[in-house]
């Protein structure tokens, strides 16, 4: 009871210290989640973070008339280049209908925005990347090598409907294929209870090392805290493969 009473107040205190909220499993014992790991968390990992807003639009004469299509999601910068960032998240947030022009704008965690244009997106991993620049000296995240292993502890970070900023805790449960009318994949995908929010497509899991080992990208089993779903990630793995398909250069 101590133990989860001292977890509980040194939570409180990085709620305090961050912007962020951060929700998690800790009252499992094979999660000991330590304190460096929040700092760092809270306050580097948390700068790689950023909001999508994509909105759709159509020409008329050469004037834009925007709408009907909007949609908001997650991303993770993976790469920088001068002022230039490059930014990981999945297809379906960037691309909301065939017969429309899309514009995407970013936002970080100090709430600066700018508008971001398409490096490329791939249907068949829903995943996409884009690019933008800006002064904010922003972090940069590593893709891990390889899948984490069943019962590795993971983060997920993002920025699901209504929130900002939210991190949450769990572990990688199993790997499985998705099989449903909106979407199928031929490959399995991580299932991890590292509760994340409706909305939450683009966000990042990382591992203790803090190396990016999936995107989420489905909610996945019932619902439970009000919103709050389980967790499938598209595996690092796949990640590296759909890069590499698209000529994407991350050094």
């Amino acid at each position: 009871m101590k133990k989860i009473f001292n977890i509980l107040i040194l939570f409180l205190f990085m709620i305090i210290l961050s912007s962020c909220s951060f929700i998690g499993n800790f009252f499992q014992p094979d999660n000991n989640i330590s304190a460096n790991t929040l700092n760092y968390i809270s306050t580097i990992v948390i700068n790689s973070n950023l909001k999508i807003e994509t909105e759709t639009y159509t020409l008329l004469f050469g004037r834009e008339i925007v709408g009907p299509y909007r949609g908001t999601g997650s991303a993770v910068i993976i790469k920088k280049d001068n002022k230039k960032y490059y930014i990981l998240t999945n297809y379906h947030v960037i691309h909301l209908s065939d017969e429309h022009y899309h514009r995407y704008m970013v936002e970080d965690i100090y709430n600066n925005t700018a508008q971001a244009t398409l490096v490329f997106k791939d249907k068949d991993y829903d995943i996409a990347i884009l690019e933008f620049q800006s002064d904010q000296s922003l972090d940069v995240l590593e893709l891990a090598e390889v899948n984490p292993k069943i019962g590795e502890l993971v983060f997920s970070i993002g920025n699901p409907l209504g929130k900002n900023n939210i991190i949450t805790a769990g572990s990688v449960l199993n790997y499985s294929k998705i099989e449903n009318e909106n979407f199928e994949t031929d490959y399995k995908v991580i299932v991890h209870d590292a509760l994340i929010y409706s909305g939450s497509s683009g966000s990042m899991l990382i591992n203790t090392n803090y190396k990016i080992v999936g995107l989420n990208t489905w909610g996945l089993g019932e619902k439970v805290m009000n919103d709050y779903v389980r967790g499938g990630a598209t595996p690092v793995e796949k990640i590296r493969e759909c890069i590499e398909k698209n000529n994407f250069k991350i050094e």
